[in-house]
């Protein structure tokens, strides 16, 4: 064993790589990824309020699109400057001031009386959740051995997948009963007990490292690997060392280099390709209850069918961590733009509730594995010292299409309605899937610091 003064990235990488799974490895996923689950409850609730308030406020789909893209635009914020910080402070004191702050937000909306007030702090709430969407996929990609990432991040997205179905669910029960004010506020507690649960996490030895703290490297690395053996039962197998693998840059490394020679053509491949996922997610997420009251559906049986719809998420999630290491990231990803094209057509030219639930339920299924691989796929294509920046400002470029996409068919949707949803998405679709089929390189099971 290398000498604390001696350790590098390249040694740590493989130290924590021939790990075996482990109960350390599942406690990471869910205490880090728990709070996931209430964030995506939160904001996929929000579309479920907006519907409600519609009645209650007196506006329209448009202002429906505008508020939730001056949310998704706080998102677009949190995501680009918090991956930056967390480079820069660390990933675990960014994920669990993050938490807090938007359990803060969150609970605020909920004493709101108008429409722009409801906007103001849904800002800031989507702003503190895109921070935690740039900082924990890379601190649980950079804990996690190269050989079960992409199951384990399935695993994580699932998280994602029951908050957007339970988030249906939560509205069914609280909204006609208790008003759509306690559906904000109910969701507080759990996010800050899962703050007060981040607060017993290892921090990221790979970041340690690349800020030269290495004996706190040394301290994590050798806690998780006696965690590891004593849940295992088993002598931990020999460090097997990788010939000469890169090491880190100790110098601060700036944004713009995301578009320097090293990373332009990853870095617009997967800028386009989260432009598409997250601008068909957060439409399809936001507007839904939206659509199926403006057919005709009572807001309750609204939220019944967004129930059937949103629990598909879940097996997408899950299946996706699969999909990942059988097809590769890559070509998950092209799999899951041509299905969402296709379902999503079907979905516009729906009828029959049975046709409804169906074809907006096997969208989001797709639309799920798409997140997974992406979600999987961007922090294995750049270094330690600029991971979680290149993280967060892909992910602003998701909320980038989300909040163009919510714009346009918010104002459109009154005309057209929801038949319009699919001549919206299929070019952008179309443009994202050969740019990544032209651009992205191939991953599956690679070392971190390979890829």
């Amino acid at each position: 064993m290398a000498q604390t003064e001696q350790l590098t990235l390249a040694e740590a990488s493989d130290r924590l790589d021939r790990l075996p799974a482990s109960r350390f490895h599942a406690k990471i996923l869910i205490v880090a990824a728990l709070s996931l689950l209430f964030d995506t409850l939160d904001t996929a609730v929000t579309g479920f309020v907006l519907a409600s308030l519609r009645t209650v406020w007196h506006f329209d789909a448009k202002t429906i699109g505008v508020v939730s893209a001056i949310g998704l635009s706080g998102y677009l914020v949190g995501s680009a400057i918090c991956g930056f910080v967390a480079d820069h402070l660390g990933r675990k004191k960014t994920i669990l001031f993050t938490l807090i702050l938007y359990s803060v937000f969150s609970a605020s909306r909920g004493l709101t009386h108008t429409v722009g007030v409801f906007a103001f702090f849904n800002f800031f709430t989507w702003f503190f959740v895109g921070a935690e969407s740039s900082t924990v996929p890379p601190y649980l990609a950079e804990l996690w051995p190269s050989r079960i990432r992409g199951k384990l991040v399935g695993w994580m997205m699932a998280f994602f997948g029951a908050g957007i179905a339970l988030s249906s669910v939560w509205a069914l029960l609280i909204i006609p009963t208790l008003g759509w004010r306690w559906a904000l506020f109910l969701t507080a507690p759990f996010a800050l007990i899962g703050g007060v649960m981040r607060s017993v996490l290892p921090e990221s030895p790979r970041w340690l490292i690349r800020v030269g703290r290495l004996a706190d490297a040394e301290a994590v690395l050798r806690r998780v690997e006696d965690e590891v053996a004593k849940s295992t039962g088993r002598v931990l197998p020999p460090v097997a060392p990788s010939p000469g693998g890169p090491q880190v840059s100790p110098r601060r490394v700036h944004p713009r280099e995301l578009l320097g020679t090293a990373y332009r053509s990853l870095t617009l491949m997967l800028w386009a390709a989260w432009f598409a996922e997250y601008g068909v997610l957060y439409t399809y997420q936001i507007f839904l209850p939206t659509i199926l009251s403006a057919e005709g559906h009572s807001i309750v049986n609204s939220f019944r069918y967004s129930v059937v719809i949103y629990s598909a998420a879940i097996p997408g999630y899950v299946l996706g961590g699969y999909v990942v290491e059988w097809l590769d990231r890559k070509y998950t990803i092209l799999l899951s733009f041509a299905s969402v094209a296709a379902f999503g057509t079907l979905f516009g030219h729906s009828q029959s509730p049975a046709q409804i639930m169906t074809f907006a339920g096997s969208t989001v299924f797709f639309l799920s594995l798409g997140s997974t691989a992406i979600y999987t796929y961007t922090p294995e294509l750049y270094p330690t010292e600029i991971r979680a920046t290149a993280m967060g400002i892909a992910s602003a470029w998701g909320r980038v299409g989300a909040v163009t996409m919510l714009l346009v068919f918010g104002h459109l949707f009154a005309i057209h309605g929801k038949s319009l949803f699919f001549l919206i998405i299929d070019p952008i679709l179309i443009t994202a899937s050969i740019v990544v089929l032209c651009v992205g390189p191939p991953t599956r099971g690679k070392p971190l610091q390979e890829a």
